[in-house]
Protein backbone atom coordinates (compact mmCIF):
# COMPACT_ATOMS: atom_id res chain seq x y z
CA UNK A 1 0.00 0.00 0.00
CA UNK A 2 0.95 3.85 -0.23
CA UNK A 3 2.76 4.86 2.80
CA UNK A 4 0.49 7.70 3.33
CA UNK A 5 -2.67 5.56 3.19
CA UNK A 6 -1.11 3.10 5.39
CA UNK A 7 -0.43 5.57 8.05
CA UNK A 8 -4.05 7.19 7.71
CA UNK A 9 -5.66 3.66 7.69
CA UNK A 10 -3.68 2.91 10.89
CA UNK A 11 -4.71 5.80 12.71
CA UNK A 12 -8.74 5.31 11.60
CA UNK A 13 -8.08 1.82 12.76
CA UNK A 14 -6.37 2.45 16.14
CA UNK A 15 -9.59 1.75 18.42
CA UNK A 16 -10.40 -0.93 16.57
CA UNK A 17 -7.51 -2.49 17.14
CA UNK A 18 -7.43 -1.76 20.68
CA UNK A 19 -11.07 -2.80 21.46
CA UNK A 20 -10.81 -6.20 19.06
CA UNK A 21 -7.10 -7.40 19.18
CA UNK A 22 -5.65 -6.05 22.50
CA UNK A 23 -8.51 -7.12 24.67
CA UNK A 24 -7.99 -10.50 23.83
CA UNK A 25 -5.00 -11.89 25.95
CA UNK A 26 -3.71 -15.25 25.33
CA UNK A 27 -4.93 -18.16 28.19
CA UNK A 28 -3.62 -20.89 26.28
CA UNK A 29 0.25 -22.26 26.44
CA UNK A 30 2.00 -19.76 23.87
CA UNK A 31 2.01 -17.26 26.83
CA UNK A 32 4.09 -19.38 29.30
CA UNK A 33 6.12 -20.23 26.56
CA UNK A 34 9.74 -18.95 26.25
CA UNK A 35 10.80 -16.59 23.05
CA UNK A 36 12.98 -13.21 22.56
CA UNK A 37 12.09 -9.77 24.06
CA UNK A 38 10.24 -7.26 21.93
CA UNK A 39 11.29 -3.97 22.17
CA UNK A 40 7.85 -2.56 20.57
CA UNK A 41 4.42 -2.93 21.65
CA UNK A 42 3.90 -1.73 17.96
CA UNK A 43 5.54 -4.18 16.05
CA UNK A 44 6.42 -7.13 18.15
CA UNK A 45 9.10 -9.19 16.70
CA UNK A 46 8.01 -8.58 13.42
CA UNK A 47 10.43 -6.22 12.14
CA UNK A 48 13.32 -8.17 13.37
CA UNK A 49 11.78 -11.56 11.58
CA UNK A 50 10.91 -10.05 8.36
CA UNK A 51 13.20 -7.41 7.92
CA UNK A 52 16.61 -9.21 8.90
CA UNK A 53 19.64 -9.18 6.48
CA UNK A 54 20.51 -11.73 6.23
CA UNK A 55 17.25 -13.14 6.38
CA UNK A 56 17.04 -16.09 8.88
CA UNK A 57 19.79 -14.97 10.92
CA UNK A 58 17.57 -14.12 14.03
CA UNK A 59 14.70 -17.33 13.41
CA UNK A 60 18.32 -19.10 13.96
CA UNK A 61 19.15 -16.89 17.04
CA UNK A 62 15.73 -18.22 18.47
CA UNK A 63 16.09 -21.26 17.33
CA UNK A 64 19.28 -22.09 19.27
CA UNK A 65 17.92 -20.18 22.41
CA UNK A 66 14.32 -21.01 23.13
CA UNK A 67 14.19 -23.98 20.72
CA UNK A 68 11.77 -25.36 17.78
CA UNK A 69 8.30 -23.88 19.42
CA UNK A 70 8.68 -20.86 21.27
CA UNK A 71 6.59 -17.64 21.32
CA UNK A 72 7.08 -14.20 19.43
CA UNK A 73 5.30 -10.89 19.81
CA UNK A 74 2.98 -9.62 16.89
CA UNK A 75 1.68 -6.52 16.48
CA UNK A 76 -0.02 -4.82 19.42
CA UNK A 77 1.50 -7.20 22.07
CA UNK A 78 0.00 -9.97 20.59
CA UNK A 79 1.73 -13.55 21.73
CA UNK A 80 2.27 -15.58 18.15
CA UNK A 81 3.60 -19.18 18.02
CA UNK A 82 7.08 -19.80 15.51
CA UNK A 83 7.11 -23.38 14.65
CA UNK A 84 10.27 -25.82 13.05
CA UNK A 85 8.99 -28.57 15.22
CA UNK A 86 9.09 -31.25 12.43
CA UNK A 87 5.84 -33.11 14.75
CA UNK A 88 4.15 -30.20 15.20
CA UNK A 89 4.49 -28.82 11.66
CA UNK A 90 2.96 -32.18 10.46
CA UNK A 91 0.25 -31.40 12.47
CA UNK A 92 -0.44 -27.89 11.22
CA UNK A 93 -0.05 -28.51 8.02
CA UNK A 94 -2.06 -31.46 7.67
CA UNK A 95 -5.31 -29.53 9.72
CA UNK A 96 -5.73 -26.73 7.25
CA UNK A 97 -9.71 -26.40 8.50
CA UNK A 98 -8.30 -25.24 11.75
CA UNK A 99 -5.29 -23.57 10.66
CA UNK A 100 -5.88 -22.08 7.75
CA UNK A 101 -4.48 -18.68 6.08
CA UNK A 102 -4.50 -15.54 7.40
CA UNK A 103 -7.39 -13.25 7.07
CA UNK A 104 -5.78 -10.69 4.97
CA UNK A 105 -4.61 -13.07 1.95
CA UNK A 106 -8.27 -14.71 2.28
CA UNK A 107 -9.26 -11.10 1.42
CA UNK A 108 -5.93 -10.28 -1.12
CA UNK A 109 -5.98 -13.63 -3.08
CA UNK A 110 -9.18 -13.61 -5.25
CA UNK A 111 -8.45 -9.99 -5.71
CA UNK A 112 -5.28 -10.94 -7.61
CA UNK A 113 -6.40 -14.70 -8.57
CA UNK A 114 -10.27 -14.84 -8.73
CA UNK A 115 -12.48 -16.26 -6.15
CA UNK A 116 -12.04 -19.78 -7.83
CA UNK A 117 -8.12 -19.76 -7.57
CA UNK A 118 -6.79 -22.77 -5.97
CA UNK A 119 -5.07 -20.97 -3.54
CA UNK A 120 -8.37 -19.11 -2.53
CA UNK A 121 -11.17 -22.15 -2.33
CA UNK A 122 -11.50 -24.11 0.97
CA UNK A 123 -13.46 -27.47 1.96
CA UNK A 124 -15.52 -29.65 -0.85
CA UNK A 125 -14.38 -26.83 -3.81
CA UNK A 126 -10.74 -26.89 -2.78
CA UNK A 127 -10.83 -31.00 -2.94
CA UNK A 128 -12.93 -31.44 -6.56
CA UNK A 129 -10.73 -28.84 -7.84
CA UNK A 130 -7.68 -30.29 -6.48
CA UNK A 131 -8.49 -33.75 -7.69
CA UNK A 132 -8.67 -32.50 -11.49
CA UNK A 133 -5.83 -30.39 -11.15
CA UNK A 134 -3.74 -33.55 -9.55
CA UNK A 135 -3.88 -35.47 -12.98
CA UNK A 136 -2.84 -32.52 -14.81
CA UNK A 137 0.09 -32.28 -13.13
CA UNK A 138 0.72 -36.13 -12.77
CA UNK A 139 4.54 -37.13 -13.28
CA UNK A 140 3.90 -37.89 -17.17
CA UNK A 141 2.37 -35.65 -18.19
CA UNK A 142 5.21 -32.92 -16.25
CA UNK A 143 8.03 -35.57 -18.09
CA UNK A 144 6.71 -34.55 -21.56
CA UNK A 145 7.11 -30.60 -21.16
CA UNK A 146 10.61 -31.45 -21.00
CA UNK A 147 10.93 -30.24 -24.87
CA UNK A 148 9.19 -26.88 -23.89
CA UNK A 149 11.61 -25.93 -21.08
CA UNK A 150 14.15 -26.31 -23.04
CA UNK A 151 13.48 -24.17 -25.99
CA UNK A 152 13.08 -21.53 -23.19
CA UNK A 153 16.36 -21.86 -21.70
CA UNK A 154 17.86 -22.55 -25.77
CA UNK A 155 16.26 -18.95 -26.23
CA UNK A 156 18.32 -17.27 -23.35
CA UNK A 157 21.49 -19.38 -24.23
CA UNK A 158 21.07 -17.67 -28.13
CA UNK A 159 20.40 -14.19 -26.83
CA UNK A 160 23.44 -14.19 -24.49
CA UNK A 161 25.83 -16.04 -27.14
CA UNK A 162 24.79 -13.37 -29.74
CA UNK A 163 25.32 -10.19 -27.68
CA UNK A 164 27.82 -9.15 -26.31
CA UNK A 165 28.20 -9.77 -22.48
CA UNK A 166 29.98 -9.73 -19.33
CA UNK A 167 28.04 -9.14 -16.68
CA UNK A 168 24.32 -9.83 -16.25
CA UNK A 169 21.77 -9.26 -13.97
CA UNK A 170 20.35 -13.23 -13.22
CA UNK A 171 17.95 -12.52 -11.11
CA UNK A 172 15.67 -10.45 -13.80
CA UNK A 173 16.87 -13.00 -16.81
CA UNK A 174 15.73 -16.15 -14.56
CA UNK A 175 12.23 -14.61 -13.80
CA UNK A 176 11.88 -13.95 -17.52
CA UNK A 177 12.98 -17.37 -18.53
CA UNK A 178 10.77 -18.83 -16.01
CA UNK A 179 7.92 -16.78 -17.47
CA UNK A 180 8.57 -17.81 -20.54
CA UNK A 181 8.89 -21.24 -19.99
CA UNK A 182 5.38 -21.27 -17.27
CA UNK A 183 3.79 -20.17 -20.07
CA UNK A 184 4.25 -21.88 -22.79
CA UNK A 185 4.74 -25.16 -20.87
CA UNK A 186 1.60 -24.66 -18.62
CA UNK A 187 -0.62 -22.74 -20.57
CA UNK A 188 0.75 -23.27 -24.02
CA UNK A 189 0.89 -19.46 -24.99
CA UNK A 190 3.70 -17.40 -25.88
CA UNK A 191 3.52 -14.51 -22.89
CA UNK A 192 6.02 -12.01 -24.70
CA UNK A 193 3.15 -11.66 -26.99
CA UNK A 194 1.28 -10.43 -24.09
CA UNK A 195 3.07 -7.56 -23.09
CA UNK A 196 0.10 -6.04 -20.58
CA UNK A 197 -0.27 -9.56 -18.97
CA UNK A 198 4.01 -9.55 -18.50
CA UNK A 199 3.66 -6.10 -17.31
CA UNK A 200 0.59 -6.35 -14.66
CA UNK A 201 2.70 -10.05 -13.48
CA UNK A 202 5.62 -8.24 -12.74
CA UNK A 203 4.06 -5.03 -11.34
CA UNK A 204 2.27 -7.97 -9.22
CA UNK A 205 5.63 -9.48 -7.84
CA UNK A 206 6.60 -5.93 -6.93
CA UNK A 207 3.99 -4.79 -5.21
CA UNK A 208 3.90 -8.41 -2.83
CA UNK A 209 7.68 -7.52 -2.13
CA UNK A 210 7.51 -4.68 -1.05
CA UNK A 211 8.01 -5.19 2.82
CA UNK A 212 8.28 -2.38 5.75
CA UNK A 213 7.77 -1.52 9.27
CA UNK A 214 4.87 0.29 7.79
CA UNK A 215 3.85 -2.70 5.56
CA UNK A 216 3.78 -4.62 8.70
CA UNK A 217 1.29 -2.58 10.52
CA UNK A 218 -1.04 -2.16 8.06
CA UNK A 219 -1.30 -6.02 7.63
CA UNK A 220 -2.07 -6.36 11.43
CA UNK A 221 -4.89 -3.44 11.16
CA UNK A 222 -6.10 -5.58 8.47
CA UNK A 223 -6.76 -8.68 10.14
CA UNK A 224 -8.54 -7.26 12.91
CA UNK A 225 -11.39 -5.80 10.91
CA UNK A 226 -14.38 -7.84 10.03
CA UNK A 227 -13.73 -9.69 6.42
CA UNK A 228 -17.13 -8.07 5.24
CA UNK A 229 -15.33 -4.50 6.03
CA UNK A 230 -12.10 -5.30 3.90
CA UNK A 231 -13.94 -5.44 0.64
CA UNK A 232 -14.53 -1.65 1.09
CA UNK A 233 -10.64 -1.00 0.28
CA UNK A 234 -11.58 -2.19 -3.24
CA UNK A 235 -13.53 0.65 -4.02
CA UNK A 236 -10.81 3.03 -2.89
CA UNK A 237 -7.84 1.18 -3.94
CA UNK A 238 -4.12 2.19 -2.94
CA UNK A 239 -1.70 1.85 -6.14
CA UNK A 240 -0.87 -1.67 -4.73
CA UNK A 241 -4.12 -2.93 -4.13
CA UNK A 242 -4.66 -1.52 -7.45
CA UNK A 243 -1.80 -3.76 -9.07
CA UNK A 244 -4.02 -7.06 -7.75
CA UNK A 245 -6.56 -5.68 -9.82
CA UNK A 246 -4.95 -4.72 -12.70
CA UNK A 247 -3.08 -8.12 -12.99
CA UNK A 248 -6.36 -9.88 -12.51
CA UNK A 249 -8.28 -8.18 -15.35
CA UNK A 250 -5.25 -8.97 -17.44
CA UNK A 251 -5.80 -13.04 -16.16
CA UNK A 252 -9.59 -12.67 -17.20
CA UNK A 253 -8.19 -11.41 -20.76
CA UNK A 254 -6.05 -14.03 -21.08
CA UNK A 255 -7.59 -17.24 -19.67
CA UNK A 256 -10.68 -16.02 -21.63
CA UNK A 257 -8.54 -16.47 -25.14
CA UNK A 258 -7.40 -19.93 -23.54
CA UNK A 259 -10.64 -21.36 -22.77
CA UNK A 260 -12.10 -20.39 -25.58
CA UNK A 261 -9.08 -22.34 -27.89
CA UNK A 262 -8.65 -25.28 -25.51
CA UNK A 263 -12.33 -25.67 -25.77
CA UNK A 264 -12.67 -25.51 -29.85
CA UNK A 265 -9.89 -28.10 -29.95
CA UNK A 266 -11.73 -29.89 -27.68
CA UNK A 267 -14.97 -30.06 -29.73
CA UNK A 268 -13.39 -30.26 -33.07
CA UNK A 269 -11.64 -33.53 -31.55
CA UNK A 270 -8.23 -32.24 -32.88
CA UNK A 271 -5.69 -33.55 -31.20
CA UNK A 272 -4.89 -31.88 -27.96
CA UNK A 273 -1.60 -29.74 -27.18
CA UNK A 274 0.14 -31.15 -24.82
CA UNK A 275 0.70 -27.98 -22.24
CA UNK A 276 -1.19 -28.59 -18.94
CA UNK A 277 -3.81 -26.25 -19.67
CA UNK A 278 -5.06 -27.72 -22.67
CA UNK A 279 -4.74 -31.37 -20.56
CA UNK A 280 -6.99 -29.58 -17.77
CA UNK A 281 -9.62 -29.04 -19.85
CA UNK A 282 -9.81 -32.65 -21.48
CA UNK A 283 -9.55 -33.97 -17.82
CA UNK A 284 -12.26 -31.31 -16.69
CA UNK A 285 -14.50 -32.41 -19.22
CA UNK A 286 -14.23 -36.02 -18.49
CA UNK A 287 -14.88 -35.38 -14.21
CA UNK A 288 -18.02 -36.88 -13.18
CA UNK A 289 -17.81 -33.23 -11.23
CA UNK A 290 -16.10 -31.01 -13.24
CA UNK A 291 -14.95 -27.36 -12.63
CA UNK A 292 -16.79 -24.46 -13.69
CA UNK A 293 -15.80 -22.31 -16.84
CA UNK A 294 -14.88 -19.73 -14.36
CA UNK A 295 -13.36 -22.07 -11.85
CA UNK A 296 -10.94 -22.79 -14.74
CA UNK A 297 -10.37 -19.22 -15.92
CA UNK A 298 -9.41 -18.26 -12.16
CA UNK A 299 -6.27 -21.03 -12.31
CA UNK A 300 -4.74 -18.96 -15.16
CA UNK A 301 -3.20 -17.21 -12.36
CA UNK A 302 -2.34 -19.13 -9.70
CA UNK A 303 -0.34 -21.41 -11.99
CA UNK A 304 1.52 -18.36 -13.17
CA UNK A 305 3.04 -17.21 -9.97
CA UNK A 306 3.21 -20.67 -8.39
CA UNK A 307 4.78 -22.12 -11.45
CA UNK A 308 7.49 -18.40 -12.03
CA UNK A 309 8.40 -17.11 -8.88
CA UNK A 310 9.80 -19.63 -6.55
CA UNK A 311 11.35 -21.64 -9.18
CA UNK A 312 12.87 -17.95 -10.49
CA UNK A 313 14.58 -17.15 -7.18
CA UNK A 314 15.57 -20.80 -6.70
CA UNK A 315 17.50 -21.12 -10.10
CA UNK A 316 19.39 -17.60 -8.97
CA UNK A 317 20.62 -18.85 -5.92
CA UNK A 318 21.67 -22.03 -7.42
CA UNK A 319 23.96 -19.31 -9.75
CA UNK A 320 24.92 -17.70 -6.79
CA UNK A 321 25.73 -20.70 -4.85
CA UNK A 322 27.99 -21.79 -8.06
CA UNK A 323 29.42 -18.72 -9.00
CA UNK A 324 31.53 -19.22 -6.08
CA UNK A 325 32.57 -22.72 -6.61
CA UNK A 326 33.42 -22.88 -9.97
CA UNK A 327 34.24 -26.64 -9.29
CA UNK A 328 30.55 -27.25 -8.74
CA UNK A 329 30.27 -26.05 -12.36
CA UNK A 330 32.48 -28.17 -13.91
CA UNK A 331 31.32 -31.17 -12.44
CA UNK A 332 27.67 -30.75 -13.18
CA UNK A 333 29.60 -30.08 -17.28
CA UNK A 334 31.17 -33.59 -16.63
CA UNK A 335 28.35 -35.23 -15.74
CA UNK A 336 25.64 -34.09 -18.01
CA UNK A 337 28.65 -34.68 -21.21
CA UNK A 338 29.23 -38.58 -19.61
CA UNK A 339 25.54 -38.63 -19.25
CA UNK A 340 25.05 -37.59 -22.69
CA UNK A 341 28.04 -39.44 -24.25
CA UNK A 342 26.51 -42.87 -22.67
CA UNK A 343 23.44 -42.75 -23.78
CA UNK A 344 23.15 -40.58 -27.43
CA UNK A 345 20.30 -42.06 -28.76
CA UNK A 346 17.80 -40.97 -25.38
CA UNK A 347 16.82 -37.66 -23.80
CA UNK A 348 18.36 -36.73 -21.09
CA UNK A 349 17.25 -38.16 -17.66
CA UNK A 350 17.57 -35.48 -15.43
CA UNK A 351 16.80 -37.28 -12.40
CA UNK A 352 20.05 -39.39 -12.86
CA UNK A 353 22.22 -36.07 -12.83
CA UNK A 354 23.12 -36.69 -9.00
CA UNK A 355 25.60 -33.76 -8.41
CA UNK A 356 23.34 -31.49 -10.54
CA UNK A 357 20.50 -32.40 -8.04
CA UNK A 358 22.50 -32.44 -5.29
CA UNK A 359 22.94 -28.57 -5.54
CA UNK A 360 19.12 -27.94 -6.37
CA UNK A 361 18.22 -30.18 -3.43
CA UNK A 362 20.75 -28.48 -1.38
CA UNK A 363 19.95 -24.54 -2.44
CA UNK A 364 15.72 -25.66 -1.67
CA UNK A 365 16.95 -26.42 2.05
CA UNK A 366 19.80 -23.68 2.66
CA UNK A 367 17.74 -20.92 0.63
CA UNK A 368 14.57 -21.67 0.98
CA UNK A 369 12.23 -20.68 -1.72
CA UNK A 370 9.25 -19.76 0.72
CA UNK A 371 11.44 -18.62 3.84
CA UNK A 372 8.02 -18.90 5.93
CA UNK A 373 4.33 -18.96 5.95
CA UNK A 374 1.58 -17.92 8.64
CA UNK A 375 -1.28 -20.21 9.27
CA UNK A 376 -4.07 -18.51 11.68
CA UNK A 377 -5.83 -20.87 14.29
CA UNK A 378 -9.27 -20.60 13.54
CA UNK A 379 -10.41 -23.32 16.42
CA UNK A 380 -9.31 -24.38 19.79
CA UNK A 381 -6.39 -27.09 19.22
CA UNK A 382 -4.06 -29.26 20.76
CA UNK A 383 -0.61 -29.57 18.68
CA UNK A 384 1.62 -32.59 19.35
CA UNK A 385 5.44 -31.96 19.88
CA UNK A 386 8.23 -33.68 19.03
CA UNK A 387 10.16 -33.52 21.96
CA UNK A 388 8.84 -31.74 25.25
CA UNK A 389 8.77 -27.97 26.35
CA UNK A 390 9.70 -26.76 30.11
CA UNK A 391 8.31 -23.98 31.05
CA UNK A 392 8.46 -22.19 34.03
CA UNK A 393 5.68 -24.18 35.39
CA UNK A 394 4.94 -27.43 34.24
CA UNK A 395 6.48 -29.93 31.47
CA UNK A 396 4.50 -29.72 27.91
CA UNK A 397 4.49 -32.69 25.72
CA UNK A 398 1.54 -31.43 23.71
CA UNK A 399 0.40 -27.61 23.11
CA UNK A 400 -2.74 -25.97 23.47
CA UNK A 401 -3.71 -23.36 20.99
CA UNK A 402 -6.31 -20.94 20.99
CA UNK A 403 -8.64 -19.99 18.04
CA UNK A 404 -6.85 -16.28 16.78
CA UNK A 405 -3.66 -17.46 17.08
CA UNK A 406 -0.98 -16.53 14.45
CA UNK A 407 1.17 -19.48 13.56
CA UNK A 408 4.75 -18.61 12.03
CA UNK A 409 5.24 -21.87 9.96
CA UNK A 410 9.53 -21.23 9.70
CA UNK A 411 10.58 -23.32 6.73
CA UNK A 412 13.46 -21.63 6.97
CA UNK A 413 14.76 -22.78 10.40
CA UNK A 414 13.10 -25.90 9.89
CA UNK A 415 16.08 -26.94 7.22
CA UNK A 416 18.29 -26.01 9.57
CA UNK A 417 17.12 -28.67 12.63
CA UNK A 418 20.30 -30.90 13.24
CA UNK A 419 17.93 -33.12 14.55
CA UNK A 420 17.38 -33.37 11.22
CA UNK A 421 20.38 -32.52 9.04
CA UNK A 422 22.99 -33.22 10.77
CA UNK A 423 25.24 -31.72 13.20
CA UNK A 424 26.81 -29.60 9.45
CA UNK A 425 22.82 -28.24 9.26
CA UNK A 426 24.06 -24.49 8.74
CA UNK A 427 26.69 -25.78 6.23
CA UNK A 428 26.23 -25.37 2.65
CA UNK A 429 26.87 -28.83 1.55
CA UNK A 430 25.66 -30.64 -1.51
CA UNK A 431 27.37 -33.79 -0.19
CA UNK A 432 24.83 -34.43 2.21
CA UNK A 433 22.73 -35.41 -0.81
CA UNK A 434 25.11 -38.09 -1.85
CA UNK A 435 25.56 -39.91 1.20
CA UNK A 436 23.19 -43.82 1.14
CA UNK A 437 20.89 -42.63 3.09
CA UNK A 438 20.47 -39.26 2.79
CA UNK A 439 18.63 -37.24 5.37
CA UNK A 440 16.81 -38.47 7.97
CA UNK A 441 13.16 -39.76 6.49
CA UNK A 442 11.44 -40.30 10.26
CA UNK A 443 10.23 -36.55 10.05
CA UNK A 444 9.02 -36.90 6.05
CA UNK A 445 6.98 -33.60 5.65
CA UNK A 446 7.26 -32.37 2.09
CA UNK A 447 6.76 -34.46 -1.15
CA UNK A 448 10.54 -33.48 -2.61
CA UNK A 449 13.60 -35.29 -0.27
CA UNK A 450 11.74 -33.90 3.38
CA UNK A 451 11.87 -30.29 2.29
CA UNK A 452 9.34 -28.53 3.59
CA UNK A 453 10.40 -26.08 0.37
CA UNK A 454 6.68 -27.25 -1.77
CA UNK A 455 4.52 -27.62 1.85
CA UNK A 456 2.97 -30.63 3.14
CA UNK A 457 -0.46 -31.34 3.91
CA UNK A 458 -3.43 -31.09 1.75
CA UNK A 459 -1.91 -27.44 0.13
CA UNK A 460 0.86 -29.07 -0.56
CA UNK A 461 2.42 -27.06 -4.07
CA UNK A 462 0.47 -29.01 -6.82
CA UNK A 463 3.36 -28.16 -9.33
CA UNK A 464 6.46 -28.97 -7.52
CA UNK A 465 7.32 -31.67 -10.22
CA UNK A 466 7.50 -29.17 -12.51
CA UNK A 467 9.44 -26.46 -10.55
CA UNK A 468 11.77 -29.69 -10.01
CA UNK A 469 12.20 -30.07 -14.17
CA UNK A 470 11.99 -26.69 -15.01
CA UNK A 471 14.88 -25.97 -12.27
CA UNK A 472 17.10 -29.32 -13.58
CA UNK A 473 16.74 -28.20 -17.21
CA UNK A 474 17.54 -24.03 -17.02
CA UNK A 475 20.37 -24.57 -15.00
CA UNK A 476 21.93 -27.88 -16.32
CA UNK A 477 21.97 -26.43 -19.70
CA UNK A 478 23.25 -22.89 -18.39
CA UNK A 479 26.13 -24.54 -16.59
CA UNK A 480 26.49 -26.53 -19.49
CA UNK A 481 27.05 -23.32 -22.03
CA UNK A 482 28.71 -20.41 -19.41
CA UNK A 483 30.91 -19.92 -17.00
CA UNK A 484 29.43 -17.96 -13.81
CA UNK A 485 31.63 -16.01 -11.48
CA UNK A 486 31.00 -13.18 -8.79
CA UNK A 487 31.71 -9.70 -9.22
CA UNK A 488 34.27 -8.39 -7.35
CA UNK A 489 33.02 -6.69 -3.84
CA UNK A 490 29.53 -8.19 -4.59
CA UNK A 491 27.56 -7.87 -1.43
CA UNK A 492 23.67 -9.35 -1.82
CA UNK A 493 22.37 -10.70 1.13
CA UNK A 494 18.91 -13.74 1.45
CA UNK A 495 16.04 -10.95 2.13
CA UNK A 496 12.77 -11.73 2.59
CA UNK A 497 10.26 -9.91 -0.22
CA UNK A 498 7.51 -13.04 0.66
CA UNK A 499 10.14 -15.26 -1.21
CA UNK A 500 13.67 -15.53 -0.58
CA UNK A 501 15.62 -12.86 -2.97
CA UNK A 502 18.97 -11.72 -3.30
CA UNK A 503 19.13 -7.53 -1.79
CA UNK A 504 21.58 -5.56 -2.40
CA UNK A 505 22.73 -2.81 0.30
CA UNK A 506 19.69 -0.55 -0.94
CA UNK A 507 16.93 -3.06 -0.59
CA UNK A 508 16.66 -3.79 -4.25
CA UNK A 509 16.18 -7.41 -5.88
CA UNK A 510 19.11 -8.27 -7.82
CA UNK A 511 22.35 -10.31 -8.78
CA UNK A 512 24.81 -9.57 -11.01
CA UNK A 513 27.40 -12.15 -12.32
CA UNK A 514 30.07 -12.35 -14.57
CA UNK A 515 28.82 -14.59 -17.70
CA UNK A 516 31.51 -15.75 -20.05
CA UNK A 517 30.58 -18.42 -23.00
CA UNK A 518 32.51 -21.54 -22.97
Amino acid sequence: MDQLLIAGFCVCALTVVLRYGCGRRSVDDIASLPGPPSSSWLYGNLPELLLDRPYGSNGLKWLAEYGPVHRIRGCFGENRLMVSDPVALRYILANFTTFGKSPTHRFLNPIAFGSGSLLHVTGEQHHRIRGIMNAMFSATNVRGLAPILEKAVLELIERWRSEPIDVVDVYRAMHDTTLQAVGEGVMGYNIRENENYARTYRNLVQAEATLSKAAILADAVLCKFPYSLLNILTLFPSSDIQKLVDHRHANVHLSNILLESKLETLKLESEADNDLFSILVQKNSEASSPMSADEIKDQVGTLTVAGEETTANSLVWALYVLAQNPQWQETIRQEINHWIANHSDRAVDYDQLPFLNAIIKEVLRFYSPLPHADRYCTQDAIVPLSEPIITAGKVLTSLRVKKGTYVTVAISTFHRLTSIWGPDAHEFKPSRWLRDEEVSKSTSLGPYSNLLSFFSGPRVCIGWRFAILETQIILSHLVRNFIFSLLAGSDVQPGCAITLVPMDADGKANLYLHVSPL
